[in-house]
């Protein structure tokens, strides 16, 4: 299937998944990499980017009304990206590095992205649920449950819009970029893949020792990131 149908139809599945009031938990980051990898033929480093996206996110606990990225959406164009961009561009382990951190880069815009358009969906849905109330007031069970399991509808147009733009905008974003900054830019990038499951270990070590979880990883990851690019 080509990426450019595939990765749209994934992208609304798991938003769908990632919404739903049952949950198959296939949309989080691990496994939409992984999925996404699959789509576009290389599911090894689409696993790798979904996986430290998912890393990224251990220590953040939605409570209080924080608003969570869309990380289902974020997964998919991240394991894309990742998974496909250095083999179409020829690219060299050096730039690699590089085309990872873009990626990550996009699927946070992506979560974002996705989150923004999921909140003003909500504040516009109280047309459905209030039609679906009155339709179960009056008995109409059969109906009402259609009218309210059709809002996964929009879920999926949601994912599948977003999934899709992301998915060409970044690939374009890392045609352009990783050229211009080929050669020793790249270099100290390089590294980047084969620290990501120590700063995975890292990570699970400071969960388990502070509440400030979030703010530490991120400091940890910024830590490791600044070492490796500025090494030697």
């Amino acid at each position: 299937m080509l990426p450019l149908v595939g990765l749209p139809l994934l992208g609304g599945a798991l938003a769908v998944d990632n919404r739903a009031s049952v949950r198959l938990m296939i949309s989080q980051p691990i496994c939409a990499g992984l999925l996404a990898g699959l789509v576009v033929g290389n599911p090894h480093d689409g696993f790798v980017a979904g996986a430290l996206l998912q890393m990224l996110f251990l220590g953040m606990i939605p409570v209080r009304g924080i608003a969570a990225p869309d990380l289902a959406l974020g997964g998919v164009v991240a394991g894309a990206l990742y998974a496909r961009a250095p083999g179409s561009m020829n690219a060299d382990a050096g730039a690699k590095g590089l085309i990872l951190l873009i990626s990550l880069a996009c699927a946070l815009v992506v979560g974002v992205a996705g989150r923004a358009l999921y909140r003003l969906w909500e504040r516009r849905s109280y047309a459905f649920t209030g039609a679906a109330l009155a339709l179960a007031e009056r008995g109409r069970f059969a109906l009402a449950s259609a009218l309210h399991f059709s809002t996964a509808l929009v879920h999926f147009a949601i994912g599948c819009v977003v999934t899709g733009i992301a998915f060409v905008a970044g690939a374009s974003v890392i045609s352009v970029l990783v050229p211009a900054v080929a050669g020793k830019w790249c270099e100290p990038l390089a590294s980047l893949p084969v620290l990501a499951p120590f700063i995975g270990a890292g990570a699970l070590v400071l969960l388990n020792l502070t509440r400030v979880r979030l703010f530490l990883f991120v400091a940890g990851f910024c830590a490791v990131f600044l070492v490796a690019f500025f090494r030697g």
